[in-house]
């Protein structure tokens, strides 16, 4: 695909700006392409530890090949959610072509191919392996498979990424570990809400651990009211979750706990009590979240505060 000199110095200035925002990547303009095309843009912003993107451009190939596959590349599980055009995505032997409005699944530690036959407008969120724990090979075995987003979670997933994507100024403010948390949380629910028939067969405690995380804030999730939503006894869900080496009231309130404890150490959360940070993240024991700190963290919701520096500008931590 030679393009003509436009088109060529468009998607050399795109290859540049996608592989500086993800990792190396080759980028082919489609020689058939006008050019008074559309010029590829990008904009991002980052909050907290994730990417998020609002990429368009015109008709090319996107290849991440073997050889441009670093041991430095950044390592990220990527969800675009597509807004317009013909496009198709290859990764792990898998192809799909992605309708408007569906999200699609592909991670920068492997090679992929996305073709795009029309300009295109997507945006896109890049997460961290690392940030995605137990959920990530689960996850990246779902690569390449097309998510439609006409309901329930993933209607709320969608919204949220093109709201992000709609003003990167406000992603980058000091709610941006929050808004972090929530799109993480409203992708992998999205994500989890596949129909059966497109899930490996055993990946029922997967499932329950994403519906979870998005539930943190929630004071109601227990494993009697997990075990409803999924239509399971409260037996059989601790007998899945066994396999996991994980104990459901213990792994919540070890989640909840991390966030309690980052929020406790935001500066821009300082004039919030202690027991309105726990109640926000489901935690309504109050009177005993200090001593939960402090025996998974060695220290208690005021050494938090003032390790960070802020003082203790409360009374009841």
């Amino acid at each position: 695909m030679a393009g003509t000199p436009d088109n060529r110095e468009h998607s050399e200035r795109f290859q540049t700006l996608v592989s500086d925002a993800f990792a190396p990547l080759r980028v082919h303009p489609d020689e058939n392409t006008a050019t008074d095309g559309p010029v590829p843009t990008l904009g991002s912003a980052k909050p907290g530890q994730i990417l998020v993107t609002r990429i368009t451009g015109g008709p090319c190939t996107v290849l991440r090949t073997p050889s441009l596959i670093g041991s430095g590349d950044r390592e990220l599980v990527k969800v675009a959610l597509y807004g317009r055009g013909r496009a198709g995505v290859e990764q792990d032997g898998r192809q799909c072509l992605p309708a408007p409005g569906d999200l699609v699944l592909y991670e920068t530690v492997r090679p992929y191919r996305l073709r795009f036959w029309d300009p295109f407008d997507l945006v896109v969120l890049g997460i961290p392996r690392t940030l995605l724990g137990p959920h990530v090979d689960p996850l990246t075995s779902r690569t390449a498979s097309a998510v439609p987003t006409g309901g329930g979670g993933r209607r709320l997933a969608a919204a949220l990424l093109r709201d992000a994507a709609d003003d990167l100024d406000a992603c980058t403010g000091s709610g941006g570990p929050h808004l972090a948390d929530a799109l993480v949380s409203v992708v992998l629910t999205a994500l989890a809400e596949q129909p059966v028939d497109l899930r490996p067969a055993d990946d029922l405690g997967e499932r329950i651990l994403t519906y979870c995380l998005g539930r943190l804030a929630d004071p109601r999730l227990s494993p009697e009211s997990v075990a409803r939503a999924h239509h399971v006894s409260v037996r059989y869900l601790h007998k899945v979750l066994q396999r996991r080496g994980v104990t459901l009231a213990s792994w919540i309130r070890g989640r909840r706990l991390e966030r309690i404890r980052r929020d406790l150490a935001d500066p821009a959360l300082s004039d919030r009590s202690v027991s309105a940070i726990a109640a926000g993240w489901g935690f309504l024991d109050a009177t005993h979240l200090s001593r939960a700190l402090r025996a998974e963290y060695g220290q208690s919701a005021a050494e938090i505060r003032r390790a960070a520096g802020q003082g203790v500008a409360t009374t009841d931590g």
